[in-house]
């Protein structure tokens, strides 16, 4: 790993600067898709309630969740965690509950579902690398790193 002229690990300047720029990460998207899958019946033009129901109700917990989780970094695990399994669920509802009767409804709820679980996963990649003690991502430094660090005294 390399090391700036400042003496900062790469990976430590890495993640100040994303957390100083407030890079949004997968949750964002996943809070979008939620908000996309409430509007969805209404610009689509759903034929089936059970459908329009389904939508409204996974696409609100899905955007309230994703938002509580990008507010809270401490619950990302447990909210990635959920809004995958709510992907999971947007995924099979078409075949489970046989409202698949316009192409449309059954595409969009594939490919958002789809969407959903792949960048819910990836929210959990992301905070189990950041809870890992032996992590790159950390932002504190290891007993080992802070002595190896500290200068050596010479002696005379």
């Amino acid at each position: 790993m390399g090391r700036y002229p400042s003496g900062e690990p790469d990976y430590q300047r890495a993640a100040r600067l994303t957390a100083r720029r407030g890079a949004p990460g997968p949750g964002a998207v996943v809070a979008a898709a939620g908000v996309w899958l409430v509007l969805a019946p209404s610009v689509l033009e759903y034929p089936d309630g059970g459908a329009v129901i389904n939508d409204g109700v996974v696409g609100a917990v899905v955007a309230i969740v994703a938002i509580t989780g990008a507010a809270v970094p401490r619950a990302a695990s447990w909210s990635s965690g959920t809004t995958a399994l709510l992907g999971v669920w947007e995924v099979a509802s078409p075949f489970v509950l046989g409202h698949g009767s316009g192409s449309s409804v059954v595409a969009n709820q594939v490919v958002v579902g789809l969407v959903v679980v792949v960048l819910s996963l990836a929210g959990v990649a992301v905070s189990v690398e950041r809870s890992c003690s032996r992590s790159p991502m950390r932002a504190r430094p290891s007993r080992w790193e802070r002595r190896r660090a500290r200068p050596r005294r010479v002696r005379r």
